[in-house]
């Protein structure tokens, strides 16, 4: 069996890119992907160390990590304000994530919270403190060999086109992009009207302790700009999720079968 280490978070534009190529940068990793791959389609040799990312592959790891003694999750939490309003790289055209994604995937992440191979990571902490962080993650899985700090990052990685294509460069680590969401009211406004107000869940996560923040979109008019996620999931689109979940699932559960030699 090989470790794996599999980087999920709250929604795309979650700053698993930047995590993955620092993880791999300055930890020692035996075998790491140029990008994104799904949990089910990765493999290594026995013994290695193995660490992957895919953002909303979340909603697959509650039926795995406890059936899986050799999977360890990272869980990148961020604020979804400033989550809602990215564009990717690729296309500039149109918002990438909304709310009801940020809200499906981080239910999926707290149903971990407890088990002892499952990680928060809150993307505000990592990009004003990427040291301090470096050493949570290390004190959570200490079997992590240390290379590099991740305040380093930037001098020594070798990240693939894609990723810099996501990240827009390779640069410190730093918390530029931290409340920019500021900037984009009409935005926020237009996600709310359509999927409710989000204080709860900012209160929950510790983004805000009221909704006072509120008071700024009064005088906004709402942006109904599309995203690249639907606002709506049907039934039918459901239940056709959830038959792939199941065969994802099955097929992980199946690949990480310990066999007799092992």
């Amino acid at each position: 069996m090989f470790k794996h280490l599999h980087i999920v978070a709250c929604s795309p534009r979650s700053g698993t890119t930047l995590l993955h190529e620092a993880m791999v940068t300055c930890f020692k990793v035996d075998k790491y992907y140029d990008h994104e791959v799904r949990f089910n389609l990765v493999s290594a040799q026995n013994d290695q160390l193995l660490i992957s990312k895919r953002p909303k592959d979340t909603m697959y790891m509650p039926a795995v990590i406890d059936a899986d003694p050799e999977l360890y999750v990272i869980y990148v939490l961020r604020d979804p304000r400033d989550v809602i309003i990215s564009r990717h790289g690729k296309d500039q055209s149109m918002y990438y994530s909304n709310i009801r994604l940020w809200r499906e995937m981080h239910n999926f992440a707290m149903s971990m919270v407890g088990n002892e191979r499952f990680l928060q990571v809150r993307y505000e902490d990592f990009v004003t403190s990427p040291d301090t962080t470096q050493d949570k993650i290390a004190a959570a899985f200490p079997w992590l060999e240390k290379l590099h700090d991740f305040s380093s990052y930037h001098e020594h990685a070798q990240a693939s086109e894609k990723s810099i294509t996501a990240m827009h460069s390779v640069r410190p680590i730093a918390p530029t992009s931290v409340g920019i969401w500021q900037q984009h009211l009409d935005r926020i406004k237009g996600q709310q009207m359509i999927h409710g107000s989000l204080t709860p869940q900012l209160i929950e996560c510790g983004y805000e302790s009221s909704d006072a923040w509120e008071q700024a979109l009064e005088t906004v008019e709402p942006d109904f700009s599309r995203s690249r996620y639907p606002e709506k999931v049907y039934f039918w689109s459901r239940i056709s999720q959830y038959i792939n979940a199941l065969r994802k699932v099955s097929m992980y559960k199946r690949l990480r079968r310990p066999t007799a030699a092992e």
